[in-house]
């Protein structure tokens, strides 16, 4: 039965997702992809951390730092070209 659930509950994610390319501008479309990746690096980061895999977890946020500094770095030039318009 839980299977059943599982299954169910996959395929309605997967209808709303469907639904959601449909509608969305390209934007919100990189946007939805750009968030995603960042949320599983921080879930991995996390999942190391907590199994005693802590030189594993500090290497890749050693990694991270340059993609965070280049999307702070986006983000600010973004909101400038705002408050110009």
């Amino acid at each position: 039965m839980p299977y059943l659930v599982l299954i169910l509950g996959i395929i309605i994610g997967l209808y709303a997702l469907y639904r959601f390319f449909i509608k969305a501008s390209p934007e919100q479309v990189r946007n939805l992809i750009h968030y995603t990746i960042v949320t599983l690096f921080c879930l991995v980061l996390i999942f190391f951390a907590l199994t005693s895999r802590i030189i594993i977890s500090l290497a890749l946020l050693t990694l991270s730092i340059p993609f965070i500094i280049s999307h702070l770095k986006g983000k600010t030039k973004s909101k400038k070209e705002d408050n110009e318009d």
